[in-house]
């Protein structure tokens, strides 16, 4: 196995723990998964397992339409069409988180709009759409090359896609970059609804939001800094 692979799978790994550990996989089901650096038609993802138990041998390699390319009996995620269809239709995302982050559902049922409220929500300042066109005979999961692909398209060139009364899409551009995303939404949210019991909170603007993240978040420090203290926060745990 090549240095490139085995570094991507190790930090595959690491992401699961690290979004089990802040309470973003926080249960038995939610997936993480990243484009292959050396050949973007494919992408590793763990196989049906609970996040906090993925190890390194449980890391799959998948095509573009969802098919397992790892030998092995083991059982593939059901929603593995989200990856492969997101990462078919936008060659810019490189990682990809489904989740069920309890302080994001209410926002995926009401008509109350997400909006960055400070710099953990910046990220998303150009909105996050709702799906809500489900194959019904599928349980309200995402399990079919059809809806795989309405996904897709809805949730197009942004960071985030709600589904209504599921969870939660969260890209990135690196899988590093979608961790952060990942954690500082649902930090956002749980500010914005605690913000909403007292009255009307005043968002970011749009230029507020795109300039923090354009300044913060992508730079190269910042997401090193964050994800070496999520790191050290998973090892300590397991000591």
């Amino acid at each position: 196995m090549g240095e490139i692979k085995e570094s991507i799978i190790k930090e595959l790994v690491m992401a699961n723990k690290i979004l089990y550990n802040e309470n973003i996989l926080f249960e038995a089901f939610g997936h993480i998964s990243v484009r292959n650096p050396e050949n973007p038609n494919e992408f590793y993802l763990s196989r049906s397992l609970a996040p906090m138990s993925v190890e390194y041998d449980d890391i799959f390699t998948y095509n573009l339409e969802g098919q397992c390319l790892t030998e092995s009996d083991k059982k593939s995620y059901a929603e593995r069409v989200i990856h492969s269809e997101i990462y078919k239709n936008n060659p810019e995302v490189n990682s990809i988180c489904h989740n069920h982050a309890q302080a994001l559902i209410p926002f995926t049922v009401l008509d109350i709009p997400y909006k960055p409220l400070s710099h953990y929500g910046a990220m998303f300042y150009d909105g996050v759409p709702v799906y809500d066109d489900y194959d019904v005979s599928d349980g309200m999961l995402i399990r079919n090359q059809d809806e795989g692909e309405r996904v897709a398209r809805t949730i197009a060139n942004k960071r985030a896609l709600f589904l209504r009364g599921h969870g939660v899409i969260v890209t990135g551009e690196s899988l590093r970059k979608c961790v952060m995303n990942s954690i500082f939404m649902v930090i956002d949210a749980e500010n914005q609804l605690k913000s909403l019991s007292f009255g009307q909170p005043k968002y970011l603007s749009y230029e507020e939001a795109r300039t923090c993240d354009k300044k913060t978040w992508n730079m190269e420090l910042a997401q090193e800094r964050a994800w070496n203290f999520w790191c050290e926060r998973v090892r300590s745990l397991s000591k």
